[in-house]
């Protein structure tokens, strides 16, 4: 039997180094490590390079002082509106952001996974992510401890030498220091089944130097292995897996909860200050010593009336948007 990857929260956040560049799994609220983001508020992780998107659980690190600069796309938290950390953040000149398109960052990272160092595309031509003045690439690239995980530049533009198509991007590969992703399941070694969609976790687990798994239940190997065609990342290419019930609250995920919509609305309402953050982060993140302390403030019957019921893997609501 190999060597057990398992190990706790804390010590998975710790190898987070100052300036590392990651990316965190998932999609706006959907399979998001907010318990892994919140670990890391509480040690006090400092200019921090978040990549691909900017929504809630990187919202929060932003909101913290956590992160130094984005590059990225989508920077909400989907139906609760722009994310409002990053917002309030970014109107103050307190963080650098460099966009790119939605399906870049999801080119980038297959790139990455394939070990290329680009991959061509036009599906940002016509934007603003072309626009020079807006090409922030180097004030980032400055900021990362590692220089090779920041492209030297945004992109290159050139003619297709194939097919005679025209002028096409090359984008740079999305490589990163750490990939942190939730999980529904994931094996004692590290091998990774994931529920509903894989956003790009998939291809970003093989271009990152490290990956650290959270996951809802660790099990036993033998049981993924079982049906090998329902998992998506292999154990090889993950270095540390932590357990983590409810580690993807107040965001859902598939098969085990809903979202908190209550939480959310709170948090977004409170986030649009600096003040109002502050009173956030005090109450649930520095007033608590971990997940465990998170888990018993929300209370097992709030926690309960998120579980999913089966078939829908979610919690049906009728509508207007309250369950019953």
């Amino acid at each position: 039997m190999k060597k057990s990857k398992v190990v706790s929260l804390k010590e998975a956040m710790q190898e987070i180094q100052e300036g590392d560049c990651i990316i965190m799994g998932g999609v706006v609220e959907d399979r998001r490590p907010i318990a892994a983001a919140l670990e890391l508020i509480r040690q006090g992780k400092k200019n921090l390079i978040v990549l691909a998107e900017c929504s809630l659980s990187e919202d929060m690190l932003v909101g913290a002082g956590c992160v130094a600069a984005y590059r990225g796309t989508y920077t909400a938290i989907g139906a609760f509106g722009i994310s409002p950390s990053t917002k309030r953040m970014a109107e103050a000149g307190r963080i650098v952001i460099d966009d790119i398109g939605h399906t870049d960052v999801c080119l980038g990272a297959m790139a990455a996974m394939a070990g290329a160092p680009f991959i061509a595309s036009r599906t940002t031509f016509g934007t603003d992510v072309l626009n020079p003045a807006y090409d922030n690439v180097a004030k980032i690239r400055a900021l990362a401890r590692n220089k090779e995980m920041i492209p030297e530049k945004k992109y290159v533009l050139m003619e297709d030498p194939f097919y005679g198509r025209g002028t096409v991007q090359l984008h740079p590969a999305m490589k990163a220091d750490v990939l942190i992703c939730h999980v529904q399941y994931a094996g004692e070694e590290g091998t990774v089944r994931i529920d509903g969609s894989l956003v790009f976790d998939h291809f970003a687990a093989h271009g990152a130097e490290k990956v650290i798994i959270t996951a809802e239940q660790v099990v036993p190997e033998e049981y993924l292995r079982r049906d090998p065609n329902r998992n998506q990342i292999p154990c090889t290419s993950v270095d540390m897996v932590v357990e983590v019930p409810w580690g993807g609250h107040p965001g859902q995920v598939l098969n085990f909860y809903d979202m908190d919509i209550p939480f959310l609305m709170d948090y977004v309402g409170k986030a649009k200050t600096e003040a109002g953050f502050k009173e956030w982060a005090d109450s649930w993140v520095y007033g608590l010593k971990g997940h465990d302390d998170y888990l018993n403030k929300l209370g097992a019957a709030r926690l309960e009336k998120l579980r999913a019921i089966p078939p829908f893997g979610y919690r049906p609501r009728p509508k207007g948007g309250t369950r019953s």
